[in-house]
């Protein structure tokens, strides 16, 4: 039997049980792992493969069952509940931790990186060891993060550059920074959640939308759209949460068992994002349907900067120049 399970949201909540030494030779325990993308999407599968990782290191004696779809709502309510000690893991993206607290904020800026590598390795040093310190004060435990693909804006009408953005009612997350950031181009921001963005642009509510390419394919995003426009202005990331209540209960052999499994799918996520970027990115503009339009982003790195300095003063403008000036 595939050690990856499906079971109903009650009973994934009903409490895993997992204090446990994978050195023993025990019945095997259970996490439960949250995400709200769809099955198939590169972070479902990073999900799945942290799940094969773990179950191969422990010799079978943990499992991990991966929920997809939002079956327990979207990124904000996965934190949630992994704060509440509810769930065991989540995969969520790098955006919706800018709700949690207003230093994370400028990290999230759009337009300021350059490539994956460059938004990587913002996590990678200073500014991403004293996110992630933060973090597990909040609750959060961070055990890895990746690169899952790089968002583009699409919509029902070529946008060609930052003039075109006036007055298009643009669906967003629900994240400050980039609010103000698209407001600040001309666009009308409409907050709606990942898992009911499809519904929305069927019915019209909004005019365009902001996602890479793997979300937009997998979603089914581009049937109610007619252009694909290379914005390129976020190589999107996400981070393989735990509980950090859980985490600490841990013994620490099944701490680095989940740790190294953690890492090894986050590598291998990064890997196949990178490869499917572009094949999703030819595919939505051959066979999806989907007019290709170059992007000017001229004039964004003056706007970027300018709300880095509103949101953290002169420590967000000093973060906001230090990860400009990566290499």
């Amino acid at each position: 039997m595939h050690r990856r399970s499906f079971l109903l949201k009650g009973a994934a909540l009903a409490g895993s049980g997992f204090i446990f030494s994978s050195s023993h030779a025990a019945p095997q325990h259970t996490l439960t792992l949250g995400h709200q993308f769809p099955a198939g999407s590169v972070p479902d599968r990073i999900a799945n493969q942290f799940a094969d990782q773990v179950a191969q290191h422990s010799a079978g004696q943990i499992s991990v069952r991966v929920f997809n779809n939002a079956t327990f709502g979207d990124e904000r309510e996965h934190l949630s509940l992994l704060r509440r000690g509810s769930l065991d893991l989540a995969i969520t993206g790098d955006l919706v931790i800018s709700s949690l607290d207003p230093m994370f904020l400028v990290v999230n800026l759009p337009f300021i990186y350059r490539d994956p590598a460059h938004a990587l390795a913002t996590y990678n040093g200073s500014v991403g060891e004293r996110m992630r310190a933060h973090m597990k004060d909040l609750g959060l435990n961070a055990l890895s993060w990746h690169y899952t693909g790089t968002r583009m804006l699409t919509a029902n009408a070529p946008l060609k550059n930052t003039a075109s953005l006036k007055g298009i009612r643009l669906r967003l997350p629900s994240d400050t920074t980039w609010i103000r950031v698209w407001r600040a181009l001309g666009a009308t921001p409409v907050e709606i959640p990942f898992p009911d963005l499809a519904t929305a642009l069927k019915l019209g509510r909004v005019d365009a939308q902001e996602n890479p390419p793997n979300f937009v394919r997998n979603g089914q995003l581009h049937k109610e759209q007619t252009h694909l426009m290379t914005t390129r202005h976020m190589p999107q990331r996400q981070f393989v949460f735990m509980a950090q209540n859980r985490w600490v209960a841990l013994p620490d052999d099944t701490r680095t068992l989940l740790a190294q499994a953690a890492h090894e799918a986050s590598a291998w996520g990064s890997r196949l994002a990178r490869e499917e970027n572009d094949r999703d990115l030819e595919w939505l503009t051959r066979d999806g349907g989907l007019a290709r339009v170059e992007f000017n982003a001229e004039g964004t790195e003056k706007i970027t900067r300018t709300i880095a300095r509103q949101l953290g003063g002169p420590e967000g403008e000093n973060v906001y120049q230090s990860i400009v000036a990566q290499q």
